[in-house]
């Protein structure tokens, strides 16, 4: 069976404006969330609590390590929250992270919540809410767990956060 050639073509452009709408389409009501910074830490020698033959410490806690930015907003009422969760690529589960939040950022609105240490999982977590857009909200993280019997090696982490839209 041959396709007409004009068939073909709509095809074509349907497609096409498919993936524009998908693209294109108004951004201008949804949430934005941008997130900056991270944390590496190099765990050895001299984090021994007394030297040779002893754990190490347990506890690192990093201030200010990272930073996250709400936009979008419609209104000063338009309010939102922010979960976090991560996704383990190579870690090992004895070591727990956590995450604060240390400052509002600034901006209109507000923001509340969040000002003491959620263990981060593999689930969504509710971390901290707020209204209206608000830039410059800084966060810090805490590793514990650390001991001698981790074996030594290279463990890392993604932490997600995600903006929720709330009435």
């Amino acid at each position: 069976m041959v396709t007409p050639p004009n068939i073909g073509i709509q095809m074509r452009r349907l497609l096409l404006f498919t993936i524009l709408m998908l693209c294109c389409g108004d951004r201008t009501l949804a949430l934005e969330l941008a997130a900056s910074g991270g944390l590496t830490r190099n765990i050895g020698r001299a984090d021994l609590v007394s030297g040779a033959g002893s754990n190490l410490n347990s506890t690192y806690t990093n201030a200010a390590t990272a930073s996250l930015t709400v936009s979008g907003t419609t209104s000063a009422s338009d309010s939102w929250r922010i979960d976090v969760r991560m996704a383990n690529t190579a870690w090992n589960g004895a070591l727990r992270l956590k995450v604060r939040r240390d400052t509002d950022g600034s901006g209109s609105g507000s923001v509340g919540g969040g000002d003491s240490f959620l263990e981060i999982t593999g689930s969504d977590g509710q971390f901290f809410a707020g209204a209206c857009d608000r830039s410059g909200i800084s966060l810090s993280y805490e590793l514990t767990g650390m001991a001698v019997t981790i074996p030594p090696g290279f463990y890392n982490t993604t932490v997600i956060f995600t903006v929720v839209d709330t009435p």
